[in-house]
């Protein structure tokens, strides 16, 4: 992917949606660092939208801001794992295939949903809500929550398409291993 403040780097989409192609052959396995590299393009195409349109003071439709938050969370986790991965090539932590495992089962309970809230969101009045402030906020932390739950399952079906480590990764017999497995 070339830099986008290069000038031979290419224009890029038009933001009426958030595809962003790939040559890549959809049958084979992605890599932890192509998944990773698609996550950041995923989140810089969004951020661009957004800059764009409030560029051009444009309204930002809430299509657009879910795009834009689902790609900054999917991308920030597949971040975090890119870095305990270069952590793990130094020789302080765990192989990339028990660093993914690790944060399969930290992202997991994002996807367990919490009816309570959506019931909580939805009835002001027992929340005492005194003014369209509280209101929305009151919705938007509900919309949030389903953001996560969304990229969550994003990230777990990535993490599934994963293929599985080489040999130079397999798992050794430690307990940090066996604890990332489990």
């Amino acid at each position: 992917m070339r830099n986008p403040q290069h000038p031979d780097a290419p224009a890029p989409a038009p933001d009426t949606g958030t595809a962003v192609t790939s040559d890549l052959n959809p049958r084979e396995p992605l890599s932890v660092e192509v998944v990773i590299a698609q996550a950041r393009q995923m989140r810089q195409h969004n951020a661009d939208i957004i800059g764009r349109r409030l560029g051009r003071g444009e309204r930002l439709s809430a299509e657009v801001l879910y795009d834009t938050l689902h790609a900054q969370i999917l991308a920030g986790w597949w971040l975090l794992v890119d870095r305990h991965i270069r952590h793990a090539r130094g020789g302080r932590g765990l192989p990339s295939e028990q660093t993914v495992a690790r944060f399969v089962a930290w992202i997991s309970p994002y996807l367990d949903d919490d009816a309570s809230a959506l019931d909580t969101a939805t009835n002001f009045r027992m929340l005492g809500l005194r003014c369209e402030h509280e209101l929305a906020l009151a919705h938007f932390e509900r919309a949030l929550a389903l953001i996560r739950q969304d990229a969550a399952r994003t990230f777990l079906t990535q993490a599934k398409a994963l293929p599985p480590a080489s040999p130079a990764e397999a798992p050794s017999s430690s307990s940090a291993g066996r604890e990332a497995k489990a």
